[in-house]
């Protein structure tokens, strides 16, 4: 697999257009186009800023190796786990939440919101 790609498949697996993604960077759709289709090499500077902005694995986008995505889950987030108390299921399943793009953790929300309401209304019958 090109590098070119595995920019593409990031992006999908981020579920982003070509313009999302390029505007995160400051970079146009264009540019995006180009470098996914190879007409145009990726330069040092942009494989940094991708990086850090999307948190890549630098070896997989350079190289195919590795895990797609460096796992960034703060540390904060694994001690309000812990100092919650949270089970191995729960903190499971509030990791996998947070490794959602943004788009994906607004439906999952929106769904648990509707869920909510049914329980209660069926508590009240």
């Amino acid at each position: 697999m090109s590098k070119g790609i595995r920019l593409k498949s990031i992006r999908k697996a981020l579920a982003l257009n070509q313009t999302d993604f390029g505007a995160r960077i400051n970079l146009s759709q264009t540019t995006i186009g180009q470098y996914e289709k190879e007409t145009r090499p990726i330069t040092e500077r942009v494989i940094s800023q991708l990086v850090s902005e999307f948190h890549i694995n630098e070896e997989y986008l350079r190289h195919g190796t590795g895990d797609m995505f460096i796992d960034q889950t703060p540390k904060l987030v694994r001690q309000l786990a812990d100092e919650l108390s949270l089970s191995d299921r729960e903190q499971h399943l509030l990791l996998t939440f947070l490794s959602f793009p943004p788009e994906t953790r607004a439906q999952v929300l929106d769904f648990a919101q509707e869920f909510v309401v049914k329980l209660q209304q069926i508590g009240k019958n």
